[in-house]
C-alpha cells in the first residue's frame, strides 16, 4: 500500500507542465506626458499566454519565475510532441497489420 509521503514524494518528483508559451511585451501606460508617448514603450515585460476552453488567455509572470515558467511550458511542449509521435506510429503499426490481414479478418474466437 502507497502511504502519503510516499504518493506526496511521487507527485513532487513529477515535472510540472504549464500550457502555452512565454512571450515578452513592451506596453505604453497611458500617462499624457510619459517617454512611451513618443514610442520608448515601459518593459520588457513577460507574460504566457495559452488556450483555454477556446479562449486566449494570457498571465504576467515574474522575472524570477521566468526561467521556470519556461522550462514548464517547454515540458509541456516536449511531452504533446512525444505523444502525437507515439500516436502516429501507432497509427503506421495499425495500417501495417491491416495491409497483413487476411480480407476476412476472421479471428479465433469465429473458428470454434
Amino acid at each position: 500500500m502507497v502511504t502519503d509521503t510516499q504518493a506526496t514524494e511521487t507527485l513532487e518528483s513529477l515535472p510540472k507542465m504549464l500550457p502555452g508559451t512565454v512571450c515578452v511585451q513592451w506596453q505604453k501606460c497611458g500617462r499624457k506626458n510619459c517617454r512611451c508617448t513618443r514610442g520608448e514603450l515601459h518593459g520588457p515585460y513577460f507574460f504566457r499566454f495559452w488556450r483555454e476552453d477556446g479562449k486566449l488567455r494570457k498571465a504576467y509572470v515574474k522575472r524570477s519565475e521566468l526561467e521556470t515558467v519556461r522550462k514548464q511550458c517547454a515540458a509541456r511542449q516536449q511531452q504533446r510532441l512525444q505523444l502525437r509521435q507515439g500516436l502516429n506510429d501507432w497509427r503506421n503499426l495499425r495500417d501495417l497489420v491491416r495491409e497483413h490481414e487476411p480480407d476476412g479478418r476472421s479471428s479465433d474466437r469465429d473458428n470454434r
